[in-house]
């Protein structure tokens, strides 16, 4: 952890570390005793110029359950994504100034900000607050729009920067129980509607957010572009980078005019403008 950057830094040279908590069933030992097998296949792999690296031994104990139920806590350390920081509620953070805090608690909804799809998604939101666009919005509209919206992180980081509410949606039943809670906890329960469901929308929304796969980028294209007020902004995240060219010219063909896309190794986010008044002349 590099503690300046106040979040996990990536060495593609270090070491990789996997871990797994399973229930201790006879069907699970049974699956860790056939995996030593499998990695020690992988393993002679590994030594015999295949190119892949070393395989350590698989440790397998039991944790009681006193311990289970905090020591997966230490997985999830306070991230910053420029004036962004992300902590979960069990974690102390002394604020800077100008520091938006958003306090997430992870279970189990996507979006603790550890993924390189949020911090991408929260660099995007970073630039919106510094060009002005997070700010009031009519109050009978739908204010930022979180397509997808898991524990609600992108959400509750743009009202954090200033928007003054938001809406977001999501098929899952935890994930909209998940943003609700959490929500609540950053205290703009008031602010914030959660609902279940996806596109389209009673009213377009003058930000857009969506933090999904390239495939559901394509088939929603046109319903993603429909969401976004005359004028308005869309950010996109979530796309492999073998797959962003396609997505971007879907979201294109159905009228989005591309402002900027940024990476990080293999993932993709970009943002889109309003190009549909563009496209009807």
């Amino acid at each position: 952890i590099d503690g300046d950057a106040l979040g996990p830094v990536y060495d593609p040279a270090a070491p990789v570390r996997i871990r797994a908590w399973l229930p201790d069933t006879e069907g699970n030992r049974a699956a860790a005793a056939a995996l030593v097998t499998e990695l020690e296949r992988f393993a002679a792999f590994s030594t015999g110029g295949a190119g892949l690296r070393g395989i350590g031994p698989l440790l397998v104990r039991p944790i009681p359950a006193e311990e289970w139920a905090t020591s997966w806590r230490a997985e999830f350390p306070i991230l910053r994504v420029g004036r962004i920081v992300v902590r979960p509620p069990w974690r102390e953070h002394t604020a800077a100034p100008g520091d938006a805090i958003v306090t997430i608690d992870p279970g189990q909804a996507f979006g603790t900000g550890l993924h390189p799809t949020t911090r991408l998604a929260l660099i995007g939101i970073e630039r919106w607050s510094a060009a002005g666009r997070l700010r009031e919005f009519p109050l009978d509209g739908p204010g930022v729009l979180d397509v997808g919206t898991g524990s609600g992180i992108l959400l509750l980081a743009a009202i954090a920067l200033g928007a003054s509410h938001g809406t977001g949606v999501d098929i899952d039943p935890l994930s909209v129980a998940a943003a609700t809670e959490n929500a609540s906890r950053n205290g703009v329960g008031d602010r914030v509607t959660i609902r279940a469901g996806s596109l389209p929308i009673s009213e377009p929304a003058p930000l857009v957010m969506a933090n999904l796969v390239a495939t559901l980028h394509i088939e929603l294209a046109p319903l993603l572009v429909g969401a976004m007020a005359p004028g308005g902004r869309l950010l996109t995240s979530g796309m492999f980078l073998s797959r962003a060219d396609e997505a971007i010219a879907a979201l294109q063909a159905a009228g989005a005019t591309l402002v900027e896309r940024w990476e990080e190794g293999e993932w993709v986010a970009a943002e889109f403008g309003d190009g549909r008044a563009t496209l009807d002349r």
